[in-house]
């Protein structure tokens, strides 16, 4: 039953592809959609958060991830947890640049998921739109980080690679727009108390969406 499923799941992916591929190429009515308004303006202070550094990509890094606008900064909260923040923007996703799985920005160098599940924010979009996020449990010895990622993707938010690809098409086929954002937001926690990290973050997060409709074009 397992294999049936997996064949299923793969068979899936291989169509999702296939019609990513042929919405970019019939589909030339579809033209860049430029963010609102910079993300460089993005607050210095989100919630009890507040701003203390900006890290810069390479130019080699900003070109790999084709990236149209993006950002990454790191807040500190009350308590002194440090959390980075990183959105990047596309204005024609597959076009002019497209996204990298989510699974290659969480760290590397020995870090093991221990646990990865969907989650509902607890703010909503100005739409009315909640939308899930994804939650991932890292650890590398007795660290622990708790990383929170979503698409946030023409007056949607989405937590799965494979919805993203299915609004993706039909937003490029009937809305001849293919604009979009991933963000991620990772932070530290210890062992034992991923409840109290996790449910800082989802504030975080939530205030975060909130603040991005200023930024990313709606519906």
């Amino acid at each position: 039953m397992k294999t049936k499923l997996s064949n299923i799941h793969i068979s899936i992916v291989l169509v999702l592809f296939a019609l990513t591929f042929w919405a970019i190429q019939s589909s030339g009515s579809v033209t860049e959609t430029p963010i609102k308004k910079s993300l460089s303006e993005f607050p210095k202070q989100i919630g009890d958060f507040k701003y203390v550094d900006n890290i810069y990509f390479s130019d080699g890094i900003i070109n790999m991830l084709g990236v149209d606008d993006y950002i990454s900064y790191d807040y500190v909260g009350k308590n002194g947890r440090r959390v980075n923040l990183y959105v990047s923007y596309f204005g024609a996703v597959g076009v002019t640049g497209s996204y990298h799985s989510p699974k290659n920005c969480l760290p590397g160098g020995g870090w093991n998921v221990i646990h990865s599940e969907s989650i509902a924010l607890k703010n909503s979009m100005n739409g009315g739109s909640r939308g899930k996020i994804q939650k991932v449990i890292i650890q590398k010895g007795d660290e622990q980080q708790v990383v929170l990622y979503w698409f946030h993707n023409r007056g949607r938010i989405i937590a799965s690679e494979y919805w993203e690809k299915i609004y993706l098409v039909l937003d490029a086929l009937f809305k001849g727009r293919r604009d979009g954002s991933f963000i991620r937001i990772m932070g530290d926690t210890q062992k034992g108390d991923t409840g109290a990290s996790v449910d800082e973050l989802i504030d975080f997060a939530g205030n975060v969406a909130t603040v991005l409709d200023d930024f990313i074009p709606g519906s």
